[in-house]
């Protein structure tokens, strides 16, 4: 058995893996002074005690640069080769940063040299993180980001390698992925809240904004990426009773519908809030497990 575990300011989302149609995940609401108290309990009640835990973080958790590969650098250094580059852009000192590379895709780089994605995330908040599953009888695994966790979800609506894209949409923001088989192309954070798609006064001009945010990363995607839109998003977010996929259609050259669970050979849906930890419980294809 393993976990996945994100620690969120109002709560921690969990799930086990491997994900399967009972969709083992949910959501403990808590504030942080009492996350050891509440990942402990919960440790407890699931019995998950000496368990291995991975760790998924959120998009404010983490910083992602596209930068061009030094030339010369075996790939073991190239994560401390390309951190301090970064010592201008990231929003704290690259000493108390801890950098990791994954792949950006060739045929999107448009003449820009080999170009790779650089991961940053603050070493005294993962330090922390690590000590927050220690204190609580798990043992640390691995680090995930949000957006890797999700493109192994989006890689199952894309069998053909056409491309596809999702729009997660949380409490305070929205992220909008797009894939082409198992690589991620493109991870955008969305301004939007949901309170802002609640109240009747705003909800509008709301929806025509984050509708015009998700068209201009399509855009991108087809004209700095050299990539064909995918034709249909597929939609999360918590307020099911929403028909917000009809209200974004019009506002959008995709279609846009909300995420068939079944058509994954899901029982329910799975609780918004846990939708990276249980993504990233996904083998992708030709792996055995995660």
């Amino acid at each position: 058995m393993r976990v996945s575990l994100e620690v969120r300011p109002d709560g921690i989302a969990w799930a086990v893996a491997p994900a399967s149609a009972a969709a083992r995940a949910g959501f403990v609401e808590c504030h942080p002074a009492r996350r050891v108290e509440a990942l402990g309990s919960l440790v407890s009640e699931q019995g998950w005690n000496g368990s291995e835990a991975d760790l998924v973080l959120s998009m404010e958790q983490y910083q992602v640069f596209q930068m061009e590969r030094p030339a010369g650098v075996e790939d073991s250094e190239l994560a401390d080769a390309l951190k301090w580059k970064l010592r201008d852009l990231l929003e704290f000192s690259p000493s108390d940063a801890i950098a990791d590379v994954f792949p950006f895709p060739a045929d999107a780089a448009r003449g820009r040299g080999e170009l790779v994605n650089v991961v940053a995330a603050r070493k005294s908040l993962l330090r922390e993180l690590v000590d927050l599953l220690q204190q609580s009888g798990l043992k640390p695994g691995r680090i995930d980001i949000a957006e890797l966790a999700l493109r192994n979800l989006v890689a199952r609506l894309d069998p053909d390698n056409k491309g596809a894209a999702i729009v997660h949409l949380r409490e305070n923001y929205g992220q909008m992925i797009i894939c082409r088989g198992q690589t991620l192309y493109l991870s955008r954070r969305l301004d939007v809240s949901a309170s802002g798609l609640r109240d009747a006064a705003r909800q509008e001009s709301v929806v025509q904004a984050l509708a015009l945010e998700m068209q201009r990363s399509l855009d991108y995607y087809e004209s700095q990426m050299g990539q064909v839109p995918p034709a249909h998003i597929r939609l999360v977010a918590r307020d099911s009773a929403l028909p917000l996929a009809a209200m974004l259609s019009s506002y959008l050259a995709a279609g846009i519908s909300n995420l068939d669970w079944t058509a994954l050979e899901v029982e329910s849906a799975v609780d918004s809030r846990c939708l990276p930890v249980w993504s990233a419980g996904l083998p992708l294809a030709g792996e055995a497990g995660k």
